[in-house]
């Protein structure tokens, strides 16, 4: 498989996605490194980075997705994450099962990761499987 996507590309729908709610929890970074291991070997990138180089990359990036987040052009900047895939089946469903497996890791609905994961949904043909995840509070 060709690098047709930087690795900028594929860990940052996944990060958005650990951040969106405004809480990194450590079962989503943990399913953010298992996840995002799994798309970079599947995507062309698996003998470069390491589970220690893919949290680096998630600490090196939170402070400027964070900021990202928090703009008035969130959504534009989200869309744009996202579309990077269009046309990749194979890519979408990977980011698509990735997204929504980090989003349920810590077993708590959050409204952002929801919407973030819709969003993705929408934009490459899925429909939302019909659950929901319920916390314990």
């Amino acid at each position: 498989m060709t690098n047709t996507y930087s690795i900028n590309d594929i860990l940052k729908p996944l990060a958005l996605t650990v951040i969106i709610d405004n809480k990194v929890r450590d079962p989503e970074l943990s399913e953010f490194i298992v996840q995002a291991e799994g798309i970079l070997e599947l995507l062309g990138h698996g003998d470069i980075m390491e589970p220690q180089d893919v949290l680096a990359w998630f600490h090196e990036h939170e402070k400027t997705l964070v900021g990202r987040i928090k703009d008035t052009r969130k959504n534009t900047y989200i869309l744009t994450a996202l579309t990077r895939f269009k046309d990749d089946d194979m890519a979408i469903e990977a980011m698509y099962d990735a997204m929504l497996a980090i989003s349920i890791s810590d077993k708590e609905y959050h409204v952002d990761e929801s919407d973030l994961v819709k969003s993705a949904a929408s934009l490459w043909g899925y429909e939302r499987p019909p659950f929901k995840v319920i916390g314990r509070g």
